[in-house]
């Protein structure tokens, strides 16, 4: 049995930096009471300074496990291990590092007890910005929150699956962001050779072709996807997003010069899924079952309450 209540937040570290480790911690301290994070980075570890200052090292809501990386399941299988033998709570927060909550979901999180014992799955959405901080490719569906059941695994080396729930889910009218896309062009196309490693389909740079590749045509096939965006970025993720402006400045002129040069056509297309996915994810607060976790004066949905 876990105690009542409660949410313990997973979270996977390997051997590279991650410039918004520090933001995305910051973004749910209040939101999850515990962290459990399997860091399989080489000893000493480059997260270490970060995950002792944030708000749970500090606290002491930190728990650490060091198991060498065999696949993302196998990491994540750790976190529910950890989770098990501490007790740490009814509900698992689904995060990865590269993700940047608002300010909602401090309460979204206070009220998942209120979800009915049927719902296993809470969703929300998340902004997948590409090549640039004022560039996404689409609005997606993502896993937020899970109920922690002793009989839960995850299976697959990459793009894992969580199995043994069996309950219902519901989505959130809630957006967070997804800042993964947007580094360094090589960071993107190492990180697609280490999930090819691991099975995932699709091609890749060979390993002499990382120096100097052409970076314009490596993303040509997304660059007629991306779609401008005008929202506010989540206030923790802000000292993040002024230190790497600088410093991704060129990469990021170069995204937004491609988006500029999109035919007519392209913009029209692009303008209908902008809305689609508005209208997709705003829907969602129609749904009975998601109003007891939407506080009352939660209107727009969005950053700006």
């Amino acid at each position: 049995m876990t105690k009542a209540g409660g949410i313990a937040a997973h979270l996977i570290l390997g051997a590279r930096e991650e410039p918004f480790l520090g933001a995305m911690l910051a973004s749910i301290s209040q939101a999850v009471t515990t962290l459990i994070v399997n860091d399989n980075a080489p000893d000493p570890s480059p997260h270490g300074a970060i995950l002792s200052a944030s708000a749970f090292g500090s606290e002491g809501r930190l728990v650490v496990d060091r198991t060498p990386f065999r696949g993302f399941a196998e990491a994540r299988n750790v976190c529910l291990q950890v989770h098990g033998e501490r007790d740490a709570g009814a509900w698992v927060a689904f995060i990865d590092a590269d993700e940047v909550h608002g300010a909602q979901v401090n309460r979204l999180a206070s009220r998942v007890d209120r979800v009915s014992g049927e719902v296993d799955f809470i969703d929300g959405y998340t902004w997948h910005f590409f090549a640039s901080f004022d560039y996404y490719t689409s609005i997606e569906r993502r896993m937020m929150f899970f109920r922690y059941r002793p009989e839960a695994r995850w299976e697959g080396a990459v793009h894992e699956h969580l199995r043994g729930l069996d309950g219902k889910r519901i989505a959130l009218p809630y957006v967070y962001a997804h800042y993964g896309h947007t580094l360094q062009p090589r960071r993107h196309a190492e990180k697609g050779r280490h999930y090819s490693s691991l099975g995932a389909a699709g091609d890749v740079l060979r390993e002499e072709e990382l120096e100097g590749f052409d970076v314009a045509a490596y993303f040509a096939p997304v660059y007629p996807r991306l779609l401008h965006f005008r929202g506010a970025h989540p206030v923790a993720a802000g000292p993040t997003l002024e230190l790497l402006r600088p410093q991704l400045l060129d990469d990021h002129r170069l995204t937004e010069r491609r988006v500029r040069a999109q035919p007519p056509a392209i913009k029209v297309q692009n303008l209908f899924r902008m809305l689609n996915y508005e209208a997709r994810w705003r829907s969602r607060a129609l749904d009975p079952r998601v109003r007891l976790l939407i506080p009352i004066g939660f209107r727009s949905f969005g950053w700006q309450l």
